[in-house]
């Protein structure tokens, strides 16, 4: 009797709890830590930024190692590990006695669990699951990337106030496991012929060309096309996360108060929901490239806007438009590369990807800061982001329409 629910869906449900609580705790709720660590420590805010740097850094080392895992290994049980790694850096931190061992914890298994339990393992094992709805799939587990971010540090917040830091992490890290480890256990599957099944729920098998780009992948990094992938996308994630980490002090040195200033925030996250709802609407009726480029050249006007105004309304709008824009972007390149090099590369070819997004990454969002230090406003500053994010756009759309790469 055949299922009601094709098994790829609940994979993408899944996928979905595995990001918003990986993101929710890796990227969102650093922030929550910072002055009650600080506070009892001793340490000072540059100490506190090296658990985020040194995560940063150990995502960027380890991102392309891991990929090539997700490639060859059985990805159930490397979700289960990070389920597991993210879980104990908590309990870890939750014992912390100096700066270091806080940043050590933050850093190191928290970038293990991140990269299996994050984008880049959930699209990986996502794109076996589906092929004509591969793009709605995507954007659906992308999904929980935001609503982890929007849930996540409430719920954190709230267990910090009542318990304190170290026995909020330590329950935290608890629940994280209970939470992931039965689910990813008794629903993850590593690709449909495991439950003799076919991609997006399918009778028969659909011609296959997963291994056409076998050629390709060998000599990535000697690939052209890799490069202009991978500066382009990698240019405009570094833009938005400049913008990001920019946006609240940007309000508030325009005369805005600080919980509407933060709510822009907020805003972002809502309307980056929006986004891959949206895009997940389109993204199997549209040429992904040029669906990938609009979304990157969407990214530029608000950014102007916002480098030119003063005025609430005009930010939030902006906000808004920049979150929709942002929202798609990550399954959009997901898909594309999935469709470039197969479903059983994504890993390996997005693995050594989102270090240039890193690295990118590392090199802009502190030239805004030095862009803000030396003009004393962020007009200078903004300018380049969006200046940035044309010419990014400006260098892949000319890229030829791909629908798989021949060998060779």
């Amino acid at each position: 009797m055949q299922a009601l629910v094709f098994h790829g869906w609940w994979i993408v449900g899944v996928a979905m709890l595995a990001q918003a609580v990986s993101v929710g705790l890796g990227i969102y709720s650093y922030g929550l830590l910072v002055l009650p660590i600080g506070s009892e420590l001793g340490a000072n805010r540059m100490e506190m930024m090296w658990g985020k740097t040194g995560l940063s850094l150990m995502t960027i080392v380890v991102s392309p190692i891991l990929g090539v895992l997700l490639d060859r290994r059985s990805t159930r049980a490397l979700m289960i590990f990070g389920a597991l790694a993210l879980g104990s850096a908590f309990a870890l931190i939750s014992v912390s006695r100096t700066p270091w061992e806080f940043a050590f914890a933050f850093a190191v298994l928290p970038a293990v669990a991140m990269a299996f339990l994050g984008p880049l393992g959930t699209s990986v094992l996502v794109t076996r699951w589906f092929t004509a709805q591969r793009g709605r799939a995507l954007s659906l587990a992308a999904l929980g990337s935001s609503i982890g971010g929007l849930l996540i540090p409430l719920l954190f917040q709230a267990l910090i106030d009542a318990r304190g830091w170290r026995s909020a992490c330590l329950w935290t890290g608890i629940a994280a496991i209970a939470l992931l480890a039965p689910a990813i256990l008794v629903l993850v599957r590593n690709r449909p012929a495991d439950l003799a099944l076919y991609p997006d729920g399918a009778a028969t098998a659909r011609p296959s060309t997963a291994h056409a780009a076998g050629a390709p992948v060998v000599h990535l990094l000697r690939s052209g096309l890799f490069w202009r992938i991978a500066i382009t996308v990698g240019a405009v994630f570094a833009a938005n996360a400049a913008l990001l980490v920019n946006l609240v002090p940007f309000a508030q040195g325009q005369g805005i108060a600080s919980k509407q200033a933060a709510l822009l925030v907020s805003v972002f996250a809502i309307s980056g929901i929006g986004g891959k709802l949206l895009f997940g609407l389109v993204a199997d009726r549209v040429d992904l490239k040029i669906a990938l480029v609009t979304l990157m050249a969407l990214q530029a006007p608000p950014i102007l806007a916002m480098g030119t105004t003063s005025t609430y309304p005009v930010m939030a709008i902006s906000a808004a438009v920049l979150g929709m824009a942002s929202g798609g972007l990550m399954p959009a390149w997901t898909a594309l590369l999935a469709r470039i090099y197969g479903p059983m590369h994504c890993g390996r070819v997005l693995g050594r990807m989102l270090p240039v997004a890193g690295v990118m990454s590392t090199l802009i969002v502190p030239f805004v800061g030095l862009l803000f230090d030396r003009s004393g406003d962020y007009a200078r500053a903004f300018m380049f982001l969006a200046v940035l994010v044309i010419l990014a756009t400006v260098f892949l759309a000319p890229l030829r329409h791909i629908t798989r790469l021949a060998p060779g």
